[in-house]
This record gives structure tokens, C-alpha cells and sequence, in this order.
């Protein structure tokens, strides 16, 4: 992998100290981190997923190792204890079964916790699961076939939740009460009636699942969440992520309806060490970023040096959020440490 922090500088640092190191509490747990090696993928990324794709960019494809996070997590969060749940990159190219592999060994050798990535079919749950060190469940709408397989835009295709989670996924996560990472499907994210319908299905059927949406259900604009999540907030099982939310709109209405104890600080590195932002432009997200890159806005002929990076800029809109509702110290580390170390430390108490 190019070094990711190639670009960091004394005025990151001082946003560090300046901004999160008093507010971010002592130890912190990445809920949402990505790792694999280049080897993992079975065939090259097409151009236009590269084109389209943040973790087909150049500067991350190559991989994303356990020795790099430390190096991130050591770098960014300087005198903080700075983990993760980790999981592997869950795209068409990669080998699945090299990249489950993978987070079973480092989390085996480290101490810590993963998410197994299933195929969306799958019927047999694999063997030691729980000796793996797995705590539960990423599966992923890219997974599943269709005619144009080169076509990234089918994330938004008319696709169910249950054409990607099996009911053997379902219904072994419901046992031993797993985590259920969902990245939701379709154009209108939590706006999209299915999507919503199906959501409740699984909560109601599956009570024993904790279902965490990934990035909120993808809610990166505050329109994205300001009306679905009164379909949502009753549901005792439903969490969310924060994963690439740079919006501290989206973060208030999180924290309002779910309470602090439902929202779970996630980053999804190793996007999230690069240098840019999530914008909202007339209710649609962007990625603005310092360097050019297809998948953004951007310019080589703007001064963009004022950037600082994704992460911080999750962080910075979670800390406005936290702020502007008057919430005290332990909210804020249930957000960034305890909501993720009590999921996680209830499901490996039974195993």
C-alpha cells in the first residue's frame, strides 16, 4: 500500500490537539475498519469501478494490513488506545475465504475481534467460528451476480437485503445473538420503502440479531435520515455506524432518536485516511478531496493543502453533534468505546 500519510502535517496535529484529544476519551474501538493484502483479489479491478469505487483508488487497492491500522490508529490518535472490529474488503474481485482467513489469524494474534464476510448463498456455517474469532456477520450487496458484473452503480439496483443475507446467516446470527453489519442496497437508501420494510422484518423475526447499519443505512445527507429514522428508532435491536458521515445533522438526528447508547463510532478505514469530506450538495453526498481522483471533486489546478482527513472529519462532526445536545462525558465514550466493547463482549461471554 502508498503510504496513506504521506500528506500529514504539524496542522493535522493540531487539529488532534487541538479538537478531539480532550473530548475523545482515552481508549476508543473502530467499529467499521477494512483489512486486506493485494493477493486477496482473484482479478483485477475494472476501470470503471476504479472510477467509481473509493477502495479501488490507487493509493488503497494494493491492501490495508493490521500493521498498517497500528501505524494509522498511532499516528492520528496519538496517546490514545485505538482499536478495531475488523473485516475484510467485500467486493467481487477478492477471494473471500483468503480474506476471512486473513482476520481470523490477526485477530487470533492480536487480541481483538472480526466480522466474517459470508458468500450472499451461503448454507453451512463454517467450522470453529467462534474459535475464529468472529463475532458476527458483513455481508454485501456487491456480492451477488448480475448480467452486467462490471457495473458498480447495481449497489442501487431494485436488489433485496435477502438476495445478499442468507436465512442461514439469519438464523444462526439470531442464536448466539451475532452482530449483523448491513450495508443497505438501493437507490434510496433508508428512504426506500423496501428497505425499511425489510429492516423491520429481520428485527421482528431475528429479535436476538444486533443489527448495526453501516453507515447509518448510508445516510450521508441529513435528508437521508430525517424522516426514515421515525420508522427506525423503535426497533431495541438497530444500531448504526458512523462510518464516512461527515454531516453533523445526520449525527444530531442519530443521537436524538437513537440515543448515544445505539450509535457506534466507525471510520471505515482505510478511505478514511485519506484527505477530503463528505459534502451534501441539494440533498446528494460527495466526496471532495485533496488530491484529484475519479471517484471525486476535485482539481489540479485548486490550492486544496487546507484539507485535513476523512477520519478527523467524522470525528469533528460527531464532536459539533455531541456539543450542540448538550451531551456529558459518558455519552461520549459509549459512542467512541463502550456501545462496541459491550456488543462485543456480550457475544463472546457465551463462547
Amino acid at each position: 500500500m502508498k503510504n496513506l500519510l504521506k500528506d500529514f502535517s504539524e496542522e493535522d496535529l493540531k487539529i488532534f490537539k487541538g479538537e478531539f484529544n480532550d473530548f475523545l476519551p482515552e481508549k476508543i474501538m473502530d467499529f467499521h475498519v477494512h483489512l486486506w493484502k493485494r493477493d486477496f483479489l482473484d482479478k483485477e479491478v475494472s476501470e470503471e469501478r476504479q472510477r467509481v469505487n473509493p477502495f479501488a483508488d490507487p493509493d488503497i487497492i494494493d491492501g490495508f494490513s493490521f500493521e498498517e491500522f497500528k501505524v494509522v490508529a498511532e499516528r492520528l490518535f496519538p496517546g490514545k488506545k485505538y482499536k478495531g472490529l475488523f473485516f475484510g474488503l467485500p467486493a467481487k474481485e477478492v477471494n473471500l475465504a483468503k480474506a476471512n482467513r486473513y482476520i481470523s489469524d490477526i485477530c487470533k494474534e492480536n487480541n481483538c475481534y472480526g466480522l466474517y464476510i459470508p458468500e450472499p448463498d451461503l448454507k453451512e456455517i463454517p467450522e470453529s467460528f467462534f474459535e475464529n474469532r468472529f463475532v458476527g456477520f458483513k455481508p454485501y450487496p456487491d456480492l451477488v451476480g448480475y448480467n452486467t458484473p462490471e457495473d458498480f452503480s447495481k449497489l442501487d439496483i431494485d436488489v433485496s437485503i435477502f438476495d445478499f443475507v442468507s436465512k442461514k446467516v439469519l438464523e444462526f446470527s439470531n442464536e448466539y445473538g451475532l452482530i449483523l453489519l448491513l450495508h443497505i442496497p438501493r437507490k434510496g437508501r433508508l428512504n426506500d420503502r423496501r428497505n425499511i420494510e425489510e429492516i423491520r422484518s429481520i428485527a421482528k423475526s431475528y429479535p436476538d440479531i444486533k443489527i448495526v447499519l453501516a453507515h447509518a443505512g448510508r445516510s450521508y445527507c441529513y435528508s437521508d435520515i430525517k424522516e426514515s429514522i421515525g420508522y427506525l428508532k423503535d426497533i431495541e435491536n438497530l444500531y448504526v455506524d458512523t462510518a464516512m458521515i461527515n454531516s453533523f445533522s445526520v449525527n444530531k438526528v442519530l443521537l436524538e432518536e437513537l440515543g448515544p447508547e445505539r450509535v457506534l463510532y466507525g471510520s471505515d478505514l482505510a478511505v478514511a485516511a485519506l484527505k477530503g469530506k463528505n459534502i451534501d450538495i441539494n440533498n446528494k453526498h460527495y466526496f471532495v478531496t485533496s488530491t484529484p481522483r475519479p471517484w471525486s471533486l476535485s482539481s489540479d489546478v485548486m490550492n486544496l493543502d487546507s484539507f485535513t482527513y476523512f477520519i478527523y472529519e467524522i470525528i469533528r462532526a460527531i464532536r459539533i453533534a455531541v456539543k450542540s445536545l448538550g451531551m456529558g462525558r459518558e455519552d461520549i465514550r459509549n459512542i467512541f468505546y463502550l456501545n462496541t466493547r459491550k456488543l462485543i463482549k456480550n457475544i463472546t461471554n457465551n463462547h
